[in-house]
């Protein structure tokens, strides 16, 4: 399979996740195949527009897996236009990768999961947010450092699947990605950037109740709040118009009184 680029033709192959959907796109090109089981993709007449000068369109490669994660571009540079004839590859792309939840707290456990070409190693690259966290280290323009872990190493299984436990035990911020050595010790360009928040059970607290506050601010929660209020608002009118229709009762004082006046009244 090939790409052609108006006369000329490119042969353009390479591997990324499987069963997945790749994707070539450059300057008014786009166009799409799928890999195979084991990876393997190539692409057949792609016809690129006449260059306008000494290069073709730079041509970028995307892999979007079978639950919709996406790999980063992978571009190829500029080809001159006065050839006739290319056979570029392998096109190695990123593994996918994506996180089962964020943010967790310190009680929780998170786990990252992606898919990339089978039977490969896979090294995960975790980096601990480093930022001033001390009052003492209060600046108008905060300083970005990030301390990275020893990268260690997953296995993609026979359909490419890998999947790995985040770190959870103190509150911080945690950045991870994925790169995939197809061979010989050759690796992919990186995967995305995925960022996961560990926070303390207190701040998980607060953020329940927040959610729960929101949720009482829906529609629904708002009616059945109104239909609560209007039924109170009823059963106190009812309870004094009841009241008021009571007779009053004679106190005790008066009563005796009465009593006096009965057994004092001249005959």
């Amino acid at each position: 399979m090939s790409v052609s680029i108006g006369e000329p033709v490119l042969k353009l192959w390479g591997y990324g996740p499987p069963n997945s959907r790749i994707e070539i796109n450059g300057e008014k090109v786009t166009d799409f195949t799928y890999s195979e089981t084991n990876g393997y993709f190539e692409f057949l007449k792609t016809y690129l527009p006449t260059p306008d000068g000494l290069y073709y369109p730079e041509l970028c490669l995307t892999g979007i897996d079978q639950i919709g994660r996406a790999t980063p571009p992978t571009c190829i540079p500029a080809l001159l236009a006065n050839e006739f004839s290319y056979d570029i590859g392998p096109v190695i792309l990123p593994p996918t990768l994506s996180l089962d939840t964020a943010p967790i707290d310190t009680s929780s456990q998170a786990g990252a999961e992606g898919i990339t070409i089978p039977n490969s190693d896979v090294k995960i690259v975790l980096a601990e947010d480093g930022g001033n966290q001390n009052l003492a280290d209060f600046s108008l323009i905060k300083e970005a450092k990030a301390y990275y872990i020893p990268d260690y190493t997953v296995k993609s299984d026979p359909q490419g699947y890998f999947s790995f436990n985040m770190p959870s035990t103190n509150p911080n911020k945690w950045r991870v990605f994925a790169i995939t050595t197809y061979s010989q010790g050759a690796t992919s360009p990186k995967s995305n950037t995925l960022v996961l928040n560990v926070i303390s059970p207190f701040a998980t607290w607060l953020e329940n109740i927040w959610r729960l506050i929101l949720s009482l601010l829906t529609l629904p929660a708002l009616i059945v709040l109104e239909v609560v209020a209007i039924l109170l608002i009823l059963a106190v009118l009812f309870f004094r118009k009841n009241k008021k229709q009571l007779s009053p009762s004679t106190s005790a004082p008066i009563k005796q009184y009465q009593e006096y006046l009965k057994t004092n009244s001249p005959s």
